[in-house]
């Protein structure tokens, strides 16, 4: 976690659930698989937690290495859509 993430934390130690949700959904984002009002909510997130941007920022890098690993290999479209359900399932288990 990066050091401006700390600043983000509550009192208690924990992110807060803002920043939580949006590191949650990073990769939903990065990907553009994200609606449009989440996505305007995630940005507008994005406009006032510099710890978040940073995050997202990382977390582009590594898609990006793996992309750029992996340049000839993609995933089939039918792996990908159970992935994303089960991504959805859990996300909804945990709120």
């Amino acid at each position: 976690m990066s050091g401006q993430q700390e600043q983000e934390r509550t009192g208690s130690g924990q992110l807060k659930q803002e920043c939580r949700e949006v590191l949650e959904r990073a990769f939903e984002y990065l990907d553009g698989e994200m609606a449009e009002l989440d996505c305007e909510r995630l940005k507008a997130h994005l406009v006032e937690c510099a710890g978040c941007v940073q995050q997202l920022a990382e977390d582009e890098q590594l898609k990006r290495a793996i992309r750029d690993g992996c340049p000839c290999e993609t995933a089939p479209t039918q792996l990908r859509a159970r992935i994303l359900v089960q991504i959805t399932e859990v996300g909804a288990t945990v709120r």
